[in-house]
């Protein structure tokens, strides 16, 4: 009995998996305020806009669909003296010109904000990162993220994934596991193993205060050069704790030196997943220079 229920959730799983649909895209394009009002306080200096914005965009999937469409969003963005960027809005993205389809029949919604907001000189970079937050029409259920840098208001290095369909149910076991597994990454003495655990716009900062990566060659450039310090080397989990799709993890680190000599350390997680287990945040708190080796 026991072994026909596992096979029914197995099977419950692997239809709802079916049920979606994860699009894989690349876009170029670029933005401009349409009208907005604006303040500027010179005592230290302050600019303040917001208003709409309006653009288009031209759009490459990987299941081959091809396409541009306009951008209509309300933007607000704040810039003063002391480095206090900000930015952030909702946009409007004109699917059905892409589809095919009816005015208004196909839209998606993205709700983003500014990561970085860089001035230099004449040129103002701007790095963007965006969730798609449902839409009409096939993307009535769309979810997703976006990341573009824009430099004066052009991108050509736009990214993301669009998931259609509904939402898996994603238990505490789910999450459970995805984390063992990641830990068995860590073992694997394989770099790509291990930055495969991640998704393409995962945030990693570990060890905190570390260097940020920005792409997937940064990941699996971290994992070359944490396992070229050892023969053997990985992480062991001596606690899980799951809440939602947040693990904490308390873990011992375990290698052999490259001069044969052990090395022992320890550490916390604390890891976010996707709804389909790859990592989206991942924080590792612990010092290498406390590493015992002996």
């Amino acid at each position: 009995m026991r072994t026909q229920i596992i096979l029914l959730i197995t099977l419950l799983n692997f239809i709802a998996m079916k049920s979606q649909e994860i699009l894989k895209f690349k876009v170029i394009g670029g933005y401009q305020f349409a009208e907005g009002y604006a303040i500027q306080n010179n005592e230290p200096f302050v600019f303040a806009q917001a208003g709409q914005l309006t653009g288009s965009w031209h759009w490459e999937f990987e299941n081959g669909n091809v396409g541009n469409t306009h951008i209509n969003g309300a933007t607000a963005n704040r810039v003063s003296a002391n480095d206090e960027n900000q930015l952030f809005g909702t946009m409007k993205i004109n699917m059905f010109e892409l589809e095919g389809t009816a005015p208004d029949q196909d839209l998606l919604f993205l709700s983003y904000s500014a990561q970085k907001f860089i001035i230099e000189g004449s040129k103002v970079i701007i790095e963007v990162s965006g969730k798609f937050m449902g839409g009409t029409g096939k993307y009535e259920k769309a979810r997703g993220w976006l990341t573009v840098t824009s430099i004066n208001g052009f991108f050509e290095d736009g990214k993301g994934e669009i998931y259609l369909g509904n939402t898996p149910e994603i238990t505490d076991t789910d999450v459970r596991q995805w984390t063992e597994d990641y830990f068995k990454a860590t073992q694997s003495g394989d770099a790509m193993i291990w930055a495969d655990s991640f998704a393409d716009n995962a945030y990693i900062n570990d060890p905190y205060g570390s260097t940020i990566p920005n792409s997937k060659e940064d990941i699996i450039k971290i994992g070359k050069d944490f396992m070229a310090a050892f023969k053997t080397a990985g992480l062991y989990p001596d606690y899980i704790y799951v809440k939602g799709l947040i693990a904490t993890s308390k873990w011992t680190g375990k290698g052999i030196t490259n001069d044969g000599k052990e090395a022992t350390f320890h550490g916390i997680n604390v890891t976010t997943y996707n709804e389909y287990g790859k990592i989206v945040s991942h924080i590792g708190y612990w010092n290498p220079e406390e590493i015992i080796v002996k």
